[in-house]
């Protein structure tokens, strides 16, 4: 076999005590991170615990680390010459002709990416918001074998994939979807004549895959400027990648998914909070504010539907939470996870969606038991039969989203909200309890839609589908299919519980998450940690 004749680059990852910050830096700079993550680890106590996946020798818990879209990163050259300055300008920007993120080149100021050329210590970058926590004066990308001599061949391939990772692209081949047959004794043994590459180095470069619930992934594709060059002797089945110089369409087509250019014509946005993002689990908070801007300005303030996706509560006092709009414009609102009285609120997420307020086909409206009864003690069963402002033609998909509710703590918090009788004017909502749980009050929001819309999918799920409550556990998920849509790209996912079964004993922790979205289908998954006891719970979703 021929020695390889090219190069290899490095993703870097964060030390393992810088690991909490990274979190917290990719969920201030883009609330999607958290979207579609099952693995944003937390502590026993509630919220967030180390990373895991932070020393290199190991792929493990993951946060996405996307830029938020429209971003514009200021990129500083430290050392070089001009000729090298002008070719990473060249080819960088070609992710810019596919994705909604722009590179400003400065020479001085605060910069997201700091490039060097220091020979003999290879090419490498971090990935995405990580870029956040090095050191300003340090580089966070570096080309080790650049010159005015290197073929433009070379700095296509090279320029374009460290660019890769810095707006969160990881390696092709330790993508989920990426099941490589390695030789790996060979591999070895090249990686540490050709690269000087410790068995550590090549496991974290080369072998380790990262899981479907960890990062958003396309198909796997050997022709990404994010794989690197794969000989057959490298393979036991004879699998083999060309040494890439360009975006291939799949690279185009899936980096344009993950940052959208403004769409004008969009009907429906949609985004996530979470008050990680603004505080730290351990300082917790009744009042947990913040002011989301949409990526795109409405004519008109649209409607907000939100839907709770994230719990984690002291045991001692009342489970209470209200995810509540305190205002809406054109270009923005304002979001707040409220909790009151002596409940300890570590964490909180919400999940919302934004409507034109205009639109006589998608309808929404919110339900809560107290408009109905007030704050004393309710019936074990809650139910109202709301009117469509404007009636369909025939009955509506509706679909129900749990954002509030005070139960007391002394008994297993148990709360279930569900739609029936749905008609073309009207259906039932319904907010019940169960057992001996006794609870205060209740709210929810709606959100109808004509079912024979084939851009939008919607339903339920929950770990009655797979378990009963008599087997409860913390990790809960299953695969379920989008058989009311057709979808030519994976759709944007909007989701929220319905449904809670949990023990009083300890913290009432529980998070809705999906991951693997194709145009068919997703994982859903409802977890619990720590020492939470999960009898059961569900959720709703939106795709579109």
């Amino acid at each position: 076999m021929d020695e390889p004749s090219i190069h290899f680059c490095g993703e870097l990852f964060l030390p393992t005590n810088d690991s909490e910050g990274a979190i917290r830096k990719a969920l201030e700079e883009n609330p999607a991170n958290a979207a579609l993550s099952t693995d944003i680890p937390v502590s026993p106590a509630g919220g967030i615990a180390s990373l895991a996946v932070a020393e290199p020798s190991a792929i493990g818990l993951y946060v996405r680390k996307m830029w938020a879209p429209g971003r514009t990163l200021r990129v500083r050259f430290l050392g070089g010459n001009e000729y090298l300055w002008q070719k990473v300008k060249q080819y960088a920007v070609v992710w810019s002709k596919h994705a909604n993120i722009q590179f400003q080149f400065v020479d001085s100021g605060d910069t997201e990416i700091r490039v060097g050329f220091t020979m003999g210590i290879g090419s490498w970058s971090y990935v995405g918001t990580d870029n956040l926590k090095i050191d300003k004066n340090e580089a966070t990308m570096n080309f080790g074998w650049f010159d005015n001599q290197t073929p433009d061949e070379e700095f296509s391939r090279t320029i374009v994939h460290e660019f890769g990772h810095a707006i969160g692209c990881i390696h092709e081949h330790q993508q989920p979807n990426g099941n490589i047959q390695w030789n790996k004794p060979l591999v070895y043994a090249t990686y540490r004549r050709t690269q000087g590459w410790s068995a550590a180095q090549v496991d974290s470069q080369v072998f380790n895959r990262y899981d479907s619930s960890q990062v958003t992934a396309s198909v796997f594709d050997a022709q990404s400027i994010m794989e690197y060059p794969i000989p057959k002797e490298f393979t036991l089945n004879g699998f083999s990648a060309p040494s890439n110089n360009t975006l291939s369409s799949v690279d185009i087509a899936f980096i344009g998914m993950m940052y959208p250019f403004n769409n004008e014509s969009a009907v429906l946005e949609a985004g996530v909070f979470n008050t990680m993002s603004i505080r730290s689990w351990d300082q917790p908070a009744n009042e947990n504010r913040s002011t989301i801007k949409f990526a795109n300005t409405c004519q008109s303030p649209p409607t907000i539907l939100l839907g709770i996706n994230w719990i984690d509560q002291g045991s001692r006092n009342n489970k209470r939470i209200n995810a509540v709009v305190e205002g809406v414009t054109s270009a923005d609102m304002t979001l707040n996870l409220q909790s009151w009285g002596d409940t300890v609120n570590y964490s909180a997420g919400a999940a919302w969606l934004q409507i034109p307020a205009a639109s006589k086909e998608l309808q929404s409206g919110q339900f809560n038991t107290k408009d109905d009864h007030g704050w004393e003690t309710q019936q074990a069963e809650t139910s109202r039969r709301i009117q469509f402002q404007h009636p369909y033609d025939s009955p509506p998909k509706v679909v129900v989203f749990l954002t509030y509710f005070d139960i007391d703590y002394k008994k297993v918090t148990r709360i279930k909200t569900y739609v029936t009788d749905v008609k073309a004017d009207a259906f039932t909502v319904h907010i019940d309890t169960w057992a001996d749980t006794t609870w205060i009050v209740g709210g929810v929001t709606w959100f109808a839609y004509p079912s024979n819309k084939k851009n939008i999918a919607s339903g339920t799920y929950s770990t009655n589908d797979i378990r009963s409550a008599s087997a409860p556990r913390l990790a809960n998920s299953n695969r379920i299919e989008f058989n009311d849509a057709n979808f030519s790209t994976p759709p944007t996912v909007f989701m929220g519980l319905n449904c809670l079964d949990v023990d009083k004993s300890t913290n009432l922790r529980i998070r809705a998450s999906a991951s693997s979205i194709t145009p068919t289908g997703m994982m859903w998954h409802l977890d619990g940690w720590a020492d939470t006891t999960l009898y059961g719970a569900g959720a709703s979703y939106i795709a579109f």
